[in-house]
């Protein structure tokens, strides 16, 4: 697998863009980059701290939604411009090993994402993390597995929004190895189990072999 670095856009942005926030510059060139998806779109200061625990090893970007968008349940025409304009914007930073960070809402377009990747770049995810969301076949078929990555899903033992049964379902969307992390509690495991958290991102991505420098 092969990375390389897209020209980005210089334009200014606007509220119905989608953009890529640097939550903080390394000193030194990290080994991986996670690009995370908010579960809404005012969520920034969870994955600031998370990153914090994660340099240098993984820097972190995460992606800013349009105006009124990240709120509502993707579907249909809407969802599929969503997801063509993060594309457009994640495909600018796959200059190294890439994972992606998906929470409820993000969960899914993270995935769709990491099937756009595989599927039209070089530069698939080596692991996509899907936390507090049912997996896409969850209440009918699938079909083929729509990814070749690792699928790491996170949930709590008791949150009514992603049951476990519905979770377990992800491992029908990739060919790859699957992995379930099931905190206590419902929806707060993201804050109350950060250090857990981010071990677990971690330990993911380091288990792959080191990547040569730069």
């Amino acid at each position: 697998m092969t990375y390389g670095r897209t020209e980005c856009s210089t334009r200014e942005t606007t509220p119905a863009d989608v953009s890529l926030i640097q939550i903080r510059q390394p000193a030194v060139t990290s080994s991986y980059r996670m690009i995370c998806f908010p579960g809404s779109r005012n969520s920034a200061d969870y994955y600031l701290a998370m990153s914090e625990l994660l340099l240098p090893t993984v820097e972190l970007l995460t992606v800013q939604y349009p105006a009124l968008t990240a709120e509502e349940e993707c579907g249909g025409e809407a969802g599929a411009a969503l997801v063509d304009k993060i594309f457009e914007a994640v495909r600018c930073w796959t200059d190294r090993p890439l994972a992606l960070f998906g929470h409820r809402l993000g969960a899914e377009l993270a995935f769709r994402v990491a099937q756009r990747l595989e599927r039209e770049t070089d530069a698939g995810p080596l692991t996509l993390f899907v936390s507090g969301r049912t997996g896409p076949g969850h209440g009918g078929s699938l079909g083929p597995p729509a990814l070749n990555c690792r699928v790491v899903a996170l949930t709590g033992d008791h949150d009514p929004a992603a049951p476990l049964t519905g979770v377990r379902t992800w491992r029908r969307s990739t060919a790859g190895r699957f992995d379930l992390e099931v905190f206590p509690g419902t929806r707060g495991y993201l804050d109350s189990h950060r250090r857990e958290v981010v071990n677990l991102v971690h330990d993911q991505l380091i288990s792959y072999q080191e990547p040569a420098p730069d």
